[in-house]
C-alpha cells in the first residue's frame, strides 16, 4: 500500500511511503521470534560467564610446573612394648573399686562377682 505525506499548510504531496499490512498473527510471531532470539543470547552470555568462572582455580595452575612427586621411604616397623601387669595387685584393686562403684552395689566390692580378663594401656588422646 502506498501513502502520500503531505504538508498541512498546501497539501502538496512530500514523501510517499510504502506501507505493509500485517496480520495480527504475524505480528506475534514476529514478536514471538524476537523474544526466543534475546533470552537464547543472555542465556548463552550467561552460561560462558559461568564457565569461565569454573575455570578460575584452574587459572593458578597454569604456570606452575608440579614437582615431582618424592620416593615413598618404607615405613619402619613400629616397635611395640608390652607390660607385663598381671602382677599389678593395687591396678587390679583400683579397677575393681571402679567397677564395684559403676554396678552400685556393695555386694560385689569384694572382688569376687567379677573377673578382670585383660588389661592395655589405652593411646594418649584416644577416646573411649
Amino acid at each position: 500500500m502506498m501513502e502520500f505525506i503531505t504538508s498541512s499548510l498546501s497539501y502538496l504531496p512530500m514523501a510517499l511511503e510504502a506501507t505493509e499490512n500485517t496480520s495480527m498473527a504475524d505480528k506475534l510471531a514476529d514478536a514471538g521470534i524476537n523474544t526466543l532470539l534475546g533470552m537464547g543470547t543472555a542465556f548463552a552470555v550467561l552460561i560462558l560467564i559461568s564457565l569461565i568462572i569454573s575455570l578460575f582455580p584452574m587459572i593458578g595452575k597454569i604456570g606452575k610446573k608440579q614437582p615431582a612427586p618424592a620416593p615413598a621411604k618404607p615405613a619402619a616397623p613400629e616397635v611395640v612394648e608390652e607390660e607385663d601387669l598381671s602382677d599389678d595387685d593395687e591396678l587390679v584393686a583400683v579397677i575393681a573399686a571402679a567397677i564395684a562403684a559403676y554396678e552400685g552395689s556393695n555386694a560385689s566390692a569384694s572382688g569376687d562377682g567379677f573377673v578382670v580378663r585383660s588389661i592395655r594401656k589405652r593411646r594418649v588422646g584416644a577416646r573411649a
